[in-house]
């Protein structure tokens, strides 16, 4: 049986999740999301990985929801099979380690959802990016009416959904849907140098700056709280006693 989520190494402390179901355009139907949720569960687990790329088969990210799992449900077993997914959702959205989606082909409805709940997205300059839900007469899901307008605001996000815009590379970086673009042949070295980037800082700050990102208030009350809540800890840890000796000695921190 083809294995529908692959795991690799392709950089030191770097684990490699490619969704592969190419002959489906690597759409998210419930085998695919069962293996994608047991292989990020597993490299997530795993002490000796930093951080993370996730990818997919044959230069196609995702085109989101296998339809032909979707026909004559109803809405109990559809809420059932959203439920599902969630947990999916929530495993990346919640992971400590930097995640890197490197999107290439087409990064569409739920698969485009899936590489908003990343980190930082890079994206091939032909690559294309999208949630049209509305021609299949279906309102946004994987947390995108979440996660879009917090990523490129309420007016872009309502070009995105309302008119189901598709954003190609650049564009896609313009208005903030991609933090790169690069030539289509280097989507995946440049994912992997981020990631590698990324996962080289201290783990703990890392993991509490994501969550300071993700859960930060509104008001600059709040956010100092947390602040006065997270630094402590930090002050605390053998990562800031690393951090201060290179900072003194000119060095490159070795966390």
């Amino acid at each position: 049986m083809t294995e529908l989520a692959i795991t690799d190494r392709p950089a030191p402390a770097v684990a490699r999740v490619t969704i592969n179901r190419p002959d489906r355009r690597n759409a998210l139907g419930p085998e695919v999301r069962d293996a994608l949720i047991a292989a990020m569960s597993a490299v997530l687990a795993d002490d000796t990985v930093r951080s993370v790329v996730l990818c997919g088969a044959k230069g196609v990210f995702c085109s989101g929801g296998d339809i032909s799992t979707m026909k004559r449900l109803e809405a109990t077993a559809g809420r059932a099979r959203l439920k599902a997914h969630h947990h999916l959702v929530r495993l990346i959205a919640e992971a400590d380690k930097p995640i890197v989606a490197a999107v290439e082909g087409f990064a569409v409805g739920a698969g485009g959802g899936l590489a908003l709940l990343c980190d930082l997205i890079v994206m091939g300059q032909s690559a294309q990016i999208g949630f049209p839900f509305f021609r299949l007469g279906l309102v946004p899901d994987y947390g995108i009416l979440y996660t879009l307008p917090k990523r490129v605001g309420m007016g872009v996000a309502r070009q995105a959904v309302l008119l189901g815009t598709m954003f190609k590379g650049e564009e896609a970086l313009r208005v903030g849907l991609a933090d790169q673009a690069v030539p289509d042949a280097d989507v995946m070295a440049e994912a992997i140098r981020a990631a590698a980037e990324m996962g080289s800082h201290a783990r703990a700050a890392t993991a509490l700056a994501k969550r300071l990102l993700a859960t930060m208030p509104a008001s600059l009350e709040g956010a100092l709280e947390m602040e006065a809540l997270a630094q402590p800890l930090l002050i605390t840890s053998d990562d800031f006693v690393e951090g201060t000796a290179a900072f003194m000695e000119k060095r490159k921190p070795r966390f």
